[in-house]
């Protein structure tokens, strides 16, 4: 086989428009067809075809993705193993791509398996034995893509009909869309349906008889399968719409319509042929005929913070437009009133800044406007939501969800109760179990040859179930999500005296009731109920746990309650599966607790609890002095510090160890350090900067002054990478959360050298998050924040497509080369998920600076 003379599968995409039924359109030139462009994929006006520029098929970002006018609608367009494969389904490997401009064509070479996809030791998941390779070829045709799929060699009796190409179809716009296929027709399901067994096989449960999970039900022994939707040779997706019709026709084989959701809520729709047996050459060829809108250009998008801004502070909007579209309507910035005729207040062209990814962008700054009310911003007939200005801008219904919906709902061991709602049950009550030894976890989680403990593998360890908040939509304890919790809520507390009362939480009870106050300052209840995990761990095992998390896949893929991941009995060998007390049953399904020997992260969460003693203290005494014993025990633990990493993490842990009690021992330590704290000033100078003025050493305080001024000159210099005033690369996974670290470590530079190291990079991070980003669907990261924020996230509610107040996601995403998105579905969670330890905290901290920055 010829791999340089490669055609076929045909994809023929003259259009595939989404978005809008009414589309703009330009003065272009018609569009001649696809041509390979600058950036390595296929482009005809707004529609391009990417070919394996990245390769994650588990984030749905992988192999032919499509982009129409502004909207991945396809994407994982590759050869599978599977009718609709799930997150730890087998993956490819992609081997080469070759990109041949002069030829109009894209050659891409894979092999099956993967073999950095297998894990050691326990591992619920089973990799095929089939080796393959192959090829997926594109051709530029006009106004068609051809692609051909090509074997090295058949596929084995066994396999012929069950591997397949496909690719997958974004569900949430074509929800109550037509399809058509050969003569039958019908709609897109808002819900999935239809499956049945394998062929002569039985829906029959399979109980591990052994190992680790002896006696649990993780899996039926015979998955499901979906029943096709419709079969045939030519299909349409949404006849009914200029901008999303699609046509796809196979050539040689049969086409298949399944449902992804079918076995996986996170699934897409999926068009699929299967491979035959004994097929090589043009194993799989189709042709796929979307409609392309002539002269197309996308709308204008006004990118503005949708919580508004200070009257004091830089306000600057983001107008992201068409590179064929050039900006040349005057911006008007209007003042609502009751009288629904705005009055404007200020007119005038945006600055023209350039292009970045794919659009080109331009600023409008309205920092003169200070009057406060509330405001909106036009261009045309476009408009902005609205916004105010207002000297409390950030102290209304901003940081304030995050502690009163987000951190409470995600509180484990509670029964979290919101008036009429109950959003989950008290769980996880049988944790934790000690975890076996010599076993990788599929999420990625190590245990060793040693427990490291006086328990073995397997027995109970008592005092874990206790305090702890679930991890993003996993549902995990890791220890770096945990006790970073208990720093940043810490440093909030001191740096801002937070002291609201919303929520009722009861740790006799276990009870946790929203909105119901219950005389105590919220922020130190939580800081609480994370020292009762991270403390009450080391003291129940003798030193830090790695992680709590549940053994087995059917667990773990668990949404929305999870208090029924387990029985919440602790497990005791002595007793039959079917047997039960009033606290203990023979259901292995506990949690399993992992340790492991790791310097940075013991250094961590030495500096991150101890960074909790001081706001402990008069509130718990007695949980802040044996907060204070752990972590000075834990500090003179004998451990070698090896890497820069590690020796980063010991100078935060004697940071927060001295502003905790004073003691010279960690003052001498810091001092002695200097060089290295110089040296690494941007991973550790702000730690340091909590405590220079207390040190008492001047050189070391001139050196981290000089140091700052060093990164704030640089900062400023870097404001004009993109047009946020930011200095970022977009990347697979969003960038708000590595954002707002840098925004918290920047707040402590500025606070110890107000003078030298400036704040508004700090505030350009926090409109970042609250809406001036780019994409089409530019929002407020923190969910129920502002006028528009994310509605579908990946939190423990995503099987409801909905979200949790006071989250914050990790934002708008790449898909390379060059296409920011943030799709209003819940399940890509490179875009979508919430995470414990500093996501939404930090965005808290963030607010909370901003209000007390700018109203000194």
């Amino acid at each position: 086989m010829q791999r340089h003379t490669l055609f076929g599968l045909a994809l023929s995409l003259s259009g595939l428009l989404v978005g809008c039924e009414t589309p703009a359109t330009s003065d272009a030139p018609e569009p001649d067809g696809f041509t390979l462009n600058e950036r390595g994929y296929f482009q005809n006006q707004g529609v391009g075809l990417m070919a394996f520029q990245e390769h994650h098929p588990e984030s749905h970002q992988s192999g032919l993705i499509l982009v129409s006018h502004d909207n991945r609608l396809v994407t994982n367009g590759d050869v599978r193993l599977e009718l609709t494969p799930g997150q730890w389904s087998p993956m490819s490997r992609l081997l080469e791509r070759e990109v041949d401009t002069a030829q109009g064509r894209i050659t891409t070479h894979l092999r099956y398996p993967d073999e950095r996809q297998h894990h050691t030791g326990f591992n619920p998941l089973h990799y095929p034995d089939l080796q393959l390779e192959y090829d997926v070829s594109v051709e530029a045709d006009g106004h068609d893509l051809l692609v051909t799929v090509n074997l090295d060699q058949p596929l084995p009796a066994e396999w012929a009909g069950a591997v397949g190409f496909q690719i997958e179809l974004y569900p949430t716009d074509l929800f109550g869309k037509t399809w058509m296929m050969d003569n039958a027709t019908g709609l897109f399901p808002r819900q999935p349906y239809g499956v049945e067994m394998p062929s002569g096989k039985a829906a029959t449960p399979k109980r591990v008889s052994d190992g680790p999970l002896n006696g649990l039900l993780p899996l039926a022994q015979h998955k499901a399968q979906p029943v096709p939707m419709a079969a045939g040779r030519q299909f349409t997706m949404a006849p009914e719409s200029d901008t999303m019709r699609l046509q796809v026709e196979s050539l040689n084989g049969e086409l298949q319509l399944l449902d992804g959701r079918a076995q996986h809520q996170n699934g897409w729709f999926v068009l699929r042929s299967p491979i035959a047996a004994g097929a090589t050459e043009n194993a799989v060829v189709w042709r796929l005929s979307p409609n392309v809108v002539k002269g197309w250009t996308r709308e204008p998008v006004i990118q503005h913070s949708m919580v508004g801004y200070h009257p004091a502070q830089k306000k600057v909007a983001v107008i992201e437009t068409d590179p064929n579209a050039p900006l040349n309507e005057p911006v008007r910035l209007l003042r609502l009133n009751a009288s629904g005729q705005p009055e404007k207040v200020l007119s005038q062209k945006a600055q023209s800044w350039g292009d970045f990814l794919r659009y080109r962008y331009y600023q409008f700054d309205f920092s003169g406007v200070r009057a406060e009310g509330m405001y909106q911003l036009a261009m045309g007939d476009t408009l902005s939501h609205p916004f105010p200005i207002a000297a409390d801008v950030y102290n209304r219904n901003v940081w304030q969800p995050t502690l009163e919906y987000f951190l409470p709902i995600q509180m484990g061991h509670m029964r979290v109760k919101e008036k009429y709602k109950l959003w989950h049950d008290d769980s996880h009550r049988d944790d934790a179990r000690m975890a076996p030894t010599d076993i990788n976890h599929f999420d990625g989680y190590v245990q060793g040859s040693s427990t490291l403990t006086d328990f073995d593998s397997g027995e109970h360890v008592p005092g874990l179930a206790q305090g702890g908040w679930y991890d993003a939509g996993d549902a995990d304890f890791r220890i770096e999500s945990q006790s970073g919790e208990v720093f940043i809520l810490s440093a909030a507390y001191d740096e801002f005296g937070v002291d609201l009362d919303s929520t009722l939480i009861d740790q006799e009870l276990r009870l946790t009731e929203l909105r119901e106050p219950d005389g105590k300052p919220d922020m130190l209840q939580q800081i609480e109920h994370g020292l009762l995990t991270v403390v009450g761990g080391y003291e129940s095992l003798g030193r830090l746990y790695r992680g709590i998390i549940v053994p087995t896949l059917t667990q773990y893929v668990m949404g929305g309650d999870f208090s029924g991941q387990t029985d919440n009995l602790i497990y005791d060998p002595a007793l039959a599966a079917d047997e039960r007390t009033a606290t203990h049953s023979g259901v292995p399904d506990d949690r399993w607790v992992f340790t492991e020997e790791h310097p940075a992260r013991e250094f961590d969460a030495i500096a991150n609890i101890a960074a909790s003693v001081g706001p402990m203290r008069g509130y718990n005494d007695d949980l802040a002095n044996r907060t204070l014993a752990a972590a000075e025990a834990l500090w003179n633990v004998e451990r070698a510090v090896n890497s820069d990493g590690e020796r980063n993490e010991q100078i935060r842990a004697a940071v927060e160890l001295f502003r905790s009690t004073s003691r010279d021992t960690y003052r001498d330590f810091l001092i002695g350090q200097q060089d290295h704290i110089i040296r690494h000033f941007r991973q550790v100078g702000w730690a340091v900067a909590r405590v220079i003025h207390d040190l008492d050493a001047p050189e070391l305080t001139s050196a981290l002054r000089e140091a700052a001024a060093d990164y704030d000159r640089a900062l400023k210099e870097k404001m004009a990478s993109t047009p946020y005033g930011l200095d970022f690369e977009m990347q697979l996974w969003g960038r708000g959360w590595s954002l707002q670290q840098e925004g918290v470590s920047q707040y402590f530079l500025h606070k110890a050298f107000p003078d030298t190291f400036g704040k508004e990079y700090l505030l350009n991070i926090l409109n970042y998050v609250l809406g001036t980003n780019p994409g089409a669907n530019a929002q407020s990261y923190a969910t129920g924040v502002g006028a528009k924020s994310k509605r579908a996230a990946y939190g423990q509610n995503r099987m409801d497509y909905s979200y949790i107040p006071g989250g914050v996601i990790v934002g708008t995403a790449l898909v390379q080369p060059d296409f920011p998105e943030l799709k209003e579905f819940p399940y890509l969670w490179q875009q979508s998920e919430y995470v414990l330890g500093g996501g939404a905290s930090n965005f808290m901290f963030l607010a909370l600076a901003a209000n007390d920055l700018l109203n000194e």
